[in-house]
């Protein structure tokens, strides 16, 4: 390294392999006519915007991610390289030819996780017009095992897989609507199998929400559900042992399709996001330690349907994505860090009646993307890579064939790079699209 010479940093420390942006390299002695190369490859458009600044646009890695080297150069040929500021990640977001696999009619909703302790994560699907679940193991290559059906009495509406009998086995939660509506507990065994149903709570639900929800390191439900006279929603607070103690209801101002928790106001307690379908709002339901405040009722577009919180702006605050199916939009709403937004912001999907909504980092930029399916739109699903400052890039449509009215994000074949399962609500099977990023 030429003496005085120095790269102090390189902002921002992340790039996509396609290049195209501009980065900053901070430093020492830097002058005019300077070189600047990543990963061996010189960069194009170089200027000098002071001593101790030089502006480059990014090049194509040529295939090198991660870590990489950067160097500047004199035109004497002295230099200085570091090897530690900069990473490259994959820029072109791309999945392979889905994959399909064979399930009970009609499946509307999936859910993952290890039920077998294989350490590979299985699927399980609802068939809401079948009233049942299908148990596929997965192989952890991508592929699954031929699926194995258990019954549900009722109308399956709504999947969550947590382990609330102290056993250390995956248990299957499952809501239900419809006549005699519950929502079912499948303890699992542990080897892939589950043991008969056993009914929580009758309930006539869309959806539901787990967690520890009073602090006392067991798994509680907090279930929105429809009634004729009063829609509302109702707690469940778990016990440890697969039985759950009724901790009351709320009534709400309309039926609700989603719900997410999150802590919304920075007390380090978990609050509830629930979308009111017919209110066109999203209620905000801050925990009071034992207990969840009446809802705060934010303005969230007609008719809102999903709903996922997370850190979209980077900073450390709990934000909501929303998923607008009458808009045919998703609603980003920033939260202020003190349980109330700022207002929302309409993201178009190109398509028609989104409705679930996923947050996942897809090409390992280390910011969120967003995904969704366009229920009233078939043969594709929707992504919106994240930009950061809860931004995002213009919608792509994804090609997977078929109608659909979920999705889920999760590494299946062992890559470290999150796939999509859709299930193909017009026929019989779920379709695996494994992400070929590059």
């Amino acid at each position: 390294m030429t003496a005085g010479l120095v790269i102090d940093s390189v902002s921002p420390a992340r790039g996509p392999s396609t290049g195209g942006i501009k980065v900053a390299v901070r430093g020492r002695r830097f002058e005019s006519d300077f070189r600047v190369a990543f990963a061996g490859v010189d960069a194009t458009q170089v200027s000098l915007t002071s001593e101790e600044e030089l502006s480059v646009t990014l090049p194509p890695s040529l295939g090198k991610l991660g870590l990489v080297e950067v160097k500047v150069r004199r035109p004497d040929g002295k230099e200085a390289a570091r090897s530690d500021l900069f990473s490259y990640y994959p820029g072109q977001l791309s999945f392979g030819t889905p994959r399909t696999f064979a399930v009970d009619s009609k499946p509307s909703r999936l859910a993952l996780g290890d039920l077998n302790g294989d350490s590979k994560l299985d699927l399980v699907v609802v068939s809401r017009t079948a009233g049942s679940l299908s148990l596929l193991s997965g192989k952890g290559d991508g592929s699954f095992d031929p699926f194995r059906r258990v019954s549900v009495s009722g109308t399956p509406t709504a999947l969550l897989l947590s382990e609330v009998t102290s056993d250390q086995a995956l248990d299957v939660m499952v809501a239900c609507d419809g006549g005699g509506a519950s929502v079912w507990l499948f303890a699992g065994k542990g080897d892939g199998t589950l043991l008969s149903a056993r009914s929580l709570v009758s309930a006539q639900a869309a959806t539901m929400a787990g967690g520890d929800y009073n602090g006392d390191g067991k798994y509680d439900l907090a279930v929105p559900y429809f009634a004729f006279a009063a829609n509302g929603i109702g707690f469940l607070n778990g016990r440890g042992d697969g039985t759950f103690m009724n901790n009351g209801s709320q009534n709400l101002p309309s039926g609700s399709f989603g719900i997410s928790s999150a802590d919304f106001n920075a007390d380090g307690k978990a609050d509830l996001a629930v979308t009111l379908y017919d209110d066109s709002t999203v209620g905000i339901m801050l925990s009071q330690g034992s207990k969840f405040g009446s809802p705060r009722l934010v303005s969230a577009g007609a008719g809102p349907h999903g709903v996922v919180a997370a850190d979209f702006n980077g900073d450390s605050k709990a934000d909501l994505v929303v998923s607008d199916p009458d808009g045919g939009a998703l609603r980003v709403l920033l939260g202020k860090g003190d349980g109330t937004f700022q207002p929302a912001v309409m993201l178009p999907t190109g398509g028609s009646t989104p409705q679930p909504v996923v947050a996942v980092d897809l090409n390992l930029d280390g910011l969120l993307d967003l995904i969704t399916v366009n229920v009233g739109s078939t043969g594709t699903v929707t992504v919106m890579l994240g930009k950061g400052a809860g931004q995002f890039a213009p919608p792509q449509q994804i090609i997977a064939p078929g109608t659909h009215s979920d999705v889920l994000a999760a590494d299946v074949n062992g890559d470290r790079l999150p796939d999509l399962l859709l299930p193909v609500s017009s026929g019989a099977m779920v379709s695996v699209l494994l992400n070929t990023l590059r």
